[in-house]
């Protein structure tokens, strides 16, 4: 079983944070606490669950991604909207994003976008790729500007 969790830029600095998505009054919180320990209290039949202020944080709504449960070439966890780049392939990289029922790719060759050219994520992206950036950090890389390699 694939583990849900997600990631978002905090509103009031920048950094992204990790865990779980909440909708609250029309705005995004994402819970990063521990999740191992929650104070919880009955009322009328009701659970509640505390949640501390340290440990969730509001994200701008349009960096939320979703991780697809799958990892990279070097075991780092694959987001929607991150950027993959081939293993020692400059100028060959790949959006990550939600298409309908699953995850794929659209693939992109030396700054040339390569609409039409989708992947299912899971059959074609993991071992020969490797995350480099995302499109909300580094949207240069999907024009062929730079490479971590």
């Amino acid at each position: 079983m694939r583990q849900i969790k997600f990631r978002g830029k905090r509103l009031d600095s920048g950094e992204w944070v990790y865990g779980d998505l909440l909708q609250v009054c029309g705005g995004y919180i994402i819970y990063h606490g521990s999740q191992t320990e929650s104070d919880e209290f009955e009322d009328d039949g009701k659970t509640a669950i505390y949640l501390y202020k340290n440990e969730v944080s509001a994200v701008h709504p349009d960096t939320i991604g979703q991780f697809t449960g799958l990892l990279d070439r070097n075991g780092d966890e694959i987001y929607e909207d991150d950027i993959l780049e081939r293993y020692n392939e400059q100028g060959v990289t790949m959006h990550v994003n939600w298409f309908g029922p699953q995850f794929g790719c659209i693939q992109h060759w030396d700054g040339v976008n390569g609409e039409g050219s989708w992947y299912p994520l899971d059959n074609y992206c993991t071992e020969e790729w490797e995350v480099i950036g995302n499109i909300h950090d580094n949207p240069e890389l999907l024009n062929g500007e730079q490479s971590k390699s």
